[in-house]
């Protein structure tokens, strides 16, 4: 139980952490590619629109193809999607890396928290959500940091 809650709580530490860190990027992008303030906002906004895209899927893949399917499911599409980032070169590609990424953190989440409730005790989901939920915090307030990395060493 404790190696799934860690495998968990780092999932979503790294999903949540994706998110946050391309805030220090968009000046950076902004310059570069010559982004307006509005596409800027629809750079960021596509991760979001991915999660809420990919929700629904990935939880009928949760109930119907298992949980962990479900996470590698998640996770692919989130690796491919964050070599996709690296590489973009115009607004485009970034956009789509972003809702693809997205679209992986959804099957991830489901797929993690349904192999979580399933596996713990009764008594302890609470608790036990209530960890992973604080990696996920932990994550979006140290992507950030990644993300001014990237923004100095390049992605």
């Amino acid at each position: 139980m404790r190696r799934l809650l860690l495998l968990v709580a780092v999932l979503v530490f790294v999903d949540t952490m994706l998110y946050a860190a391309l805030t220090p990027l968009l000046p950076h992008f902004a310059h570069e590619l010559g982004l307006s303030k509005p596409r800027a906002g629809v750079l960021v906004a596509a991760y979001a629109a991915g999660a809420l895209v990919g929700g629904l899927p990935g939880g009928v893949a949760a109930a119907r193809l298992g949980s962990r399917r479900a996470v590698l499911v998640g996770l692919t599409l989130m690796g491919f999607a964050s070599v996709g980032f690296a590489f973009a070169d115009g607004f485009w590609g970034l956009f789509a890396a972003r809702f693809l990424q997205g679209c992986g953190s959804g099957f991830t989440w489901a797929g993690a928290f349904t192999w979580l409730i399933a596996t713990a005790p009764r008594e302890r989901r609470g608790e036990v959500l209530g960890s992973a939920v604080g990696a996920a915090v932990f994550g979006a307030l140290f992507g950030p940091v990644v993300g001014a990395a990237a923004a100095l060493l390049g992605r």
